[in-house]
Order: structure tokens, then C-alpha cells, then sequence
């Protein structure tokens, strides 16, 4: 039923019969929310009003327990060696991590890890896959790498180092696990549309990187699409985000989300080849798509907001397909009982931006989501920092039925004209480039947008329990 409630409004999308929004490269097909800004939806006098209700009082926040405490040594990587990217962390777990790298050696690889430089050290083989160039049409062929590491222990540090037929490649470097519960506070980096490889990119890395030498190192990376301007191709993924973020990642894992940019080539096929992410979807053509995960007290529900899968979805008005990308996330959802439901995904709802308000996505997308009761939605695409106030059917709401969503779209790609003072916007800015600090704790998620500058231009704090 909730798919059905702008069935009129969604077939004129997919149609191609627009409102008349601007269109520019990173547009796309209407079904993707770049259109309707005048059509469909609430009237926004009817929403502009302050919320009726109370918004809730924020507690205190829970006894911080530390993290653990272990000293790897300074990170290494030997020169003149087959390593060529560098070591990133994947997929971790209480329980387990997942590394990944790329050589041109070809040897046989393995990950040594250990709970300190002392050991006892325990090692894991990797697996192998060729890349040629005429797959890639990069320089040379290499080959990419990854193992995963089981038996770990949750909320706990271990070193690791690279090795292939016998020679370190890479070593002194530290991975933690995740863990359960309000204990620690997990520590969110997020921004998206990064890959232009410009130096705005690079002021932005420069700047939460600056921060990260000065102990505020995030426990996660949320990269929120649009990495590898302009096609998604192997290439440009390995200079405008694994040549750039390298520093970061291999003590840091990533948590990508397709964007418009990184579908364009073979329907992102480099994307799907250079990460390792759960395999979860209910069709096999969908692996790693979309996926979840758990830090602490939050569950995160990584979305593909790309035509190919909402454009099925969107058809399917009467529910009679049921294993789609929608039937996962509802289950996934549901079934979660953290504090934190956070969805993230690349094409937001509601832009201060030409794009506006995407009222057909609203309809049938974003009232899914509320229904399920998520706290937060981060997002990308267009070019600039929002923060939404909370929103729930259309209108102005509180929380915690009020759904906050936020843009952090602008950590590199060249920033978009905003229109101040709408009545969704909490908070609007495109003076600079930024990215998002994010700190969730207990009930609360403290949250900073911080500028090239480390200037602080948005600072805010959100409940999220129900």
C-alpha cells in the first residue's frame, strides 16, 4: 500500500513528463527525485508552521568506557615493492575484519595480525583475482587482494601487516573491531561527492585528516557516492579516492553508497569489483548493492538510490515482486532493534538546492521509511551541507517521530547555488567545502559540519530513542 500512494505522480515521472526542474551531469532520470519541485506532495503552507508537539528532553549521556589502547608503531609501507593500493579496511564486525589491497606481484598473500606487536602472531591467506588492463584499461595489470579475519574479539584493537611471498609490504598498521551497546561512542566521518581529484578534495581530506592526528580519528567512513567523477571507472577510483583517502583506510574502514557517477560504467561494475560489502541481498545480481551493518547501538542500512533499482520498485505499484531492494529494507529495518536506525544513501529528499524537493521519492520512499521509525538519513548528490528539521508525512515534526536528514554533498565536486530560509532547512551552507563529524552516543548524536578551515558551520544534537 505505501507504494501505491503517488502511483498518478510516479508514472508521469517515469515518463519523462518533468516540472521543469534544471538539469545538469549529475541529474539522471527523473524516478531519482531530481524533479517535482512544484508537483505533488503536501502544499508547503500547510507545513511551514512550527510542529505541534514537544520536542523531547536530551539525557545525559552514558559513562564513556575507553577504547582500547595498543601502539602499532608508525604505519609502513615499503617502497620499491609490488604494493600499489594500498591496504583498506572492509566489513568489520565484532568478530571480524576484512582487508583488501592491490599488488602487481601476483604472489601468494597473506594478513599477519596480532592482539600486539609482540603476537603471538596468527596469519590468514588472501584471495586472488587478476585484473588486466584491457578489464580495467589502467596502466598495467595487478592483482587485488583480500582476507578476512575471524576469531576477533569485540571492541578490541589488533596490529596487522601485508605480506606477499614472504616480503612485508606493509606493516605496523592497527584495525579495531566494532562492538554492542552505548559503552563507547561511535565516531562517524561522512561526506560524498568527493572524487573531482581537485584540490578543494584535497582541503577537505587535509582538514579531517588534521583532525585525526589531533585524537579526533573517527571509528568509521561513511562515503556517501559519487567517490569517482565522472564515470565510475577503475581509474578514476584509484586517483580520486584510493590515491586521496589511502592515509585514512587502512586504520579506518569505509562504508560506501553508490552514487549516479560511479553507476555510469558497465552499471558499476568497478564499484561492486573494488569493495568487499556483506552479501546480503535477496537477488545474487544485487550483491552488495545494498547492505548493514552494526556499530554500537546503531544500525546503519546502506541503500542503492540509483534508477536501476528504484525504477522497478517504483513500477511494482501492487507489491506483487518481493524480493527487491524495498522488501529487504523493510525486513532489515524492522528486525533491527538498535537505538539507532540511520539510513544512508546518495540522492536526498529534501535540497535547499535547484533540485528542491523530491516529491515523488517523499511519496513512496521516504514515507517507507518513516513508517519504519529511522532516526537520520544521510545523503549526497547535490553539492553543498543541509541538515533538515526533523519531518515525518510531508510536514514539519518532532522527535523522535520526526525524521532528520542531512546533506554532507560537499567535500569536492565544484558546490551548487542554495536558496536560504526553506521551510524544511534547519541549516544551509555552501561557502565552503565540508564535511560531517558525527558522534553517537547513548540517545544522542552530537554532529559538526565542519569547513576546509576546521571552522565549525553547523553544530546540532539529535535523539534517537523511541
Amino acid at each position: 500500500m505505501l507504494r501505491a500512494l503517488c502511483l498518478c505522480a510516479a508514472a508521469l515521472t517515469l515518463l519523462g513528463c518533468d516540472d521543469g526542474a534544471p538539469a545538469d551531469d549529475d541529474a539522471g532520470p527523473a524516478v531519482n527525485a531530481d524533479s517535482g519541485v512544484d508537483g505533488g506532495g503536501v502544499p508547503p503552507e500547510v507545513c511551514m508552521g512550527p510542529p505541534t508537539g514537544t520536542p523531547p528532553e536530551l539525557p545525559d549521556p552514558p559513562a564513556v568506557e575507553p577504547g582500547p589502547e595498543l601502539d602499532c608503531g608508525a604505519p609502513e609501507f615499503i617502497g620499491d615493492s609490488p604494493l600499489w593500493r594500498w591496504p583498506y579496511l572492509e566489513s568489520v564486525t565484532a568478530s571480524s575484519a576484512r582487508v583488501a589491497w592491490t599488488s602487481t606481484g601476483g604472489g601468494r598473500a597473506v594478513v599477519r595480525w596480532a592482539p600486539s606487536p609482540d603476537g603471538p602472531w596468527q596469519e590468514v591467506e588472501a584471495t586472488a583475482e587478476m585484473f588486466p588492463t584491457d578489464r580495467t584499461e589502467q596502466a598495467r595489470d595487478y592483482v587485488g587482494y583480500d582476507a578476512t579475519l575471524t576469531g576477533l574479539s569485540p571492541n578490541a584493537a589488533y596490529c596487522y601487516e601485508i605480506v606477499e611471498d614472504g616480503v612485508v609490504l606493509a606493516r605496523n598498521l592497527r584495525l579495531d573491531t566494532a562492538w554492542d551497546g552505548t559503552g563507547r561512542p561511535v565516531r562517524i566521518l561522512a561526506l560524498g561527492d568527493s572524487g573531482s581529484g581537485s584540490a578543494d578534495q584535497l582541503a577537505v581530506r587535509d582538514a579531517f585528516m588534521e583532525r585525526s592526528l589531533e585524537g579526533g580519528e573517527h571509528d568509521i567512513f561513511l562515503h556517501l557516492g559519487d567517490m569517482a567523477y565522472g564515470s565510475g571507472t577503475f581509474s578514476e577510483f584509484e586517483e580520486r579516492f584510493f590515491d586521496i583517502y589511502q592515509g585514512l583506510m587502512h586504520r579506518v574502514p569505509v562504508y560506501p553508497t553508490m552514487g549516479n557517477h560511479e553507476a555510469k560504467t558497465d552499471n558499476g561494475q568497478p564499484y561492486l569489483d573494488v569493495y568487499h560489502l556483506p552479501e546480503v541481498a535477496l537477488r545474487e545480481a544485487d550483491q552488495e548493492r545494498y547492505y548493514s551493518f552494526d556499530y554500537g547501538n546503531a544500525h546503519f542500512t546502506v541503500l542503492d538510490s540509483n534508477d536501476a533499482s528504484l525504477i522497478p520498485i517504483f513500477l511494482d505499484v501492487n507489491g506483487r515482486i518481493t524480493d527487491d531492494m524495498f522488501d529487504w529494507m523493510v525486513e532489515d529495518i524492522g528486525g533491527s532493534d538498535a537505538d539507532w536506525q540511520i539510513v544512508v544513501m546518495h540522492h536526498p529528499f529534501y535540497s535547499s538546492s535547484e533540485r528542491g524537493i523530491r516529491h515523488g521519492n517523499v511519496e513512496q520512499f521516504r514515507s517507507v521509511l518513516e513508517e519504519l521509525g529511522v532516526d537520520l538519513i544521510l545523503a549526497g548528490h547535490d553539492h553543498h551541507y543541509e541538515r533538515s528539521v526533523p519531518l515525518y508525512g510531508g510536514c514539519t515534526d518532532v522527535e523522535p517521530r520526526g525524521l532528520t536528514e542531512i546533506i554532507a554533498g560537499g567535500s569536492g565536486a565544484s558546490l551548487r547555488t542554495i536558496e536560504p530560509g526553506q521551510w524544511f532547512s534547519a541549516a544551509a551552507y555552501n561557502e565552503d567545502y565540508s564535511y560531517l563529524s558525527l558522534e553517537i552516543h547513548g540517545c544522542v548524536a552530537h554532529g559538526r559540519a565542519l569547513n576546509t578551515a576546521n571552522e565549525v558551520v553547523d553544530e546540532f544534537d539529535l535523539y534517537g530513542c523511541d
